[in-house]
């Protein structure tokens, strides 16, 4: 095992997401978290997939409904 660890992968299902303008807010509300590498959301398929180091799960959801979309 190597001196780094691997980032984690997390995929939240959000409803809501409907066009660019949508991807753009989540895109910056998660960029904004400390420890996120990279951050891709998808309104046609309505998943957000965040690649992130010492971040939980909990507050990517959070910060995700904070800024008015439900996650399943």
């Amino acid at each position: 095992m190597g001196l780094f660890s691997k980032p984690d992968v997390i995929y939240f299902k959000v409803s809501g997401m409907n066009c660019g303008a949508c991807e753009r807010k989540i895109f910056v509300a998660l960029n904004s978290l400390k420890g996120v590498k990279k951050v891709e959301a998808s309104s046609t398929e309505g998943i957000v997939k965040v690649t992130c180091k010492n971040v939980s799960e909990e507050n990517l959801r959070e910060t995700i409904i904070d800024v008015g979309y439900s996650v399943e």
